[in-house]
């Protein structure tokens, strides 16, 4: 299953890594736990979504991209995160695609912000 607070978490991780970079590192092994194989799966969903991008061939350094920050930024503003969180949230839960209820939510900011 998608776990688009699990999702939001690993966008903050990038956006707060230690180096300042972006980047987090997730390998990918043989011995990886539950834990592991669900973040590892749902960096993969982010990358899908384009608010990640892999960095390597491995596909176990992944950074986040513009739209990703855009998202997190959205998603946590302090003005109006929760309400954008909030609609993200019930569009992702409806049965729409989780790129697609970013994008309605990206619309909604639009509109919040008179623009």
């Amino acid at each position: 299953m998608r776990d688009p607070e699990l999702m939001l978490s690993l966008l903050r991780e990038m956006s707060e890594g230690k180096d300042k970079m972006g980047r987090l590192i997730i390998p990918m092994t043989f011995d990886m736990d539950e834990r592991q194989q669900q973040r590892h799966h749902h960096m993969e969903l982010l990358v899908d979504a384009g608010h990640a991008q892999w960095t390597n061939d491995d596909h176990h350094i992944a950074r986040i991209t513009n739209a990703g920050y855009d998202f997190l930024n959205a998603a946590t503003n302090p003005t109006h995160g929760e309400k954008v969180w909030s609609r993200f949230i019930d569009t992702f839960n409806s049965g729409v695609s989780y790129a697609r209820a970013a994008e309605a939510a990206m619309e909604f900011v639009t509109k919040l912000a008179g623009v």
